[in-house]
């Protein structure tokens, strides 16, 4: 069993994982595959990123914003789940308050 509270977990900027064509993001390791992000206001994750090895999935806590997917700009806020596949796809803050939004990274 592994326990975390997120507020005690080491915050990171994207910069330092090598992250190119981001802004305003940073991000919390809380294992493997779980990755708690935050994008403040503004804030883009890069454009064409993909996880070819992977399904990502999440859900969002807090904040609202957008996930640019095959085209489609789908809108996010807190509570909603999703799950992307396959292909690049984008995560932007559109609102006035930090996205924040956990990531589950799952073979496939």
């Amino acid at each position: 069993m592994k326990h975390l509270r997120s507020k005690d977990v080491e915050s990171y900027e994207a910069s330092a994982f090598g992250f190119k064509g981001s802004e305003k993001w940073t991000l919390k390791l809380l294992s493997d595959n779980s990755i708690l992000n935050e994008l403040g206001p503004g804030g883009y994750t890069p454009q064409e990123h993909e996880h070819p090895d992977s399904i990502e999935r999440g859900v969002v806590l807090s904040g609202k914003g957008i996930i640019a997917h095959g085209g489609n700009q789908i809108e996010i806020q807190p509570n909603d789940f999703f799950e992307i596949a396959d292909g690049n796809h984008q995560y932007v803050n559109t609102g006035k308050e930090p996205l924040v939004f956990i990531c589950f990274r799952f073979p496939r």
